[in-house]
């Protein structure tokens, strides 16, 4: 089986989709060179696949509890972007409807953070 065959998206045991669609990858972190996609949001991870026309495959998983911060950037009505910080790096998607993804995926990261923070007996 190729690589980009294996990297796909597929849920994991006990995993539950939130939102999928498309965008576009920003691979110098600007507006311009760009490189479009799917993205998937899931309780417990950001997933983004892409195929490029050289034949070669982009596959980005970012668990949730490494993202610190979801911001919009770029000019309002124009070139929205979702920016994600985690402590590795940044990674600017751009989006037709941003706040679309920027708010589950702010709610998701807030709930992961709130069900960490329980204590085993209650859950």
């Amino acid at each position: 089986m190729s690589k980009a065959k294996q990297a796909r998206f597929h849920l994991k045991s006990g995993e539950t989709l939130l939102k999928k669609g498309m965008m576009d990858y920003s691979t110098t972190g600007g507006y311009n060179h760009f490189v479009p996609g799917d993205g998937y949001l899931t309780d417990r991870r950001f997933h983004f696949d892409a195929d490029l026309s050289a034949g070669e495959f982009i596959s980005i998983d970012i668990p949730l509890a490494d993202i610190y911060e979801v911001k919009k950037i770029g000019v309002p009505f124009f070139t929205r972007s979702i920016l994600l910080v985690t402590d590795r790096r940044n990674l600017r998607f751009n989006a037709f409807w941003p706040e679309r993804w920027a708010r589950p995926l702010r709610c998701a990261i807030a709930a992961g953070k709130t069900a960490a923070a329980e204590p085993m007996e209650d859950r």
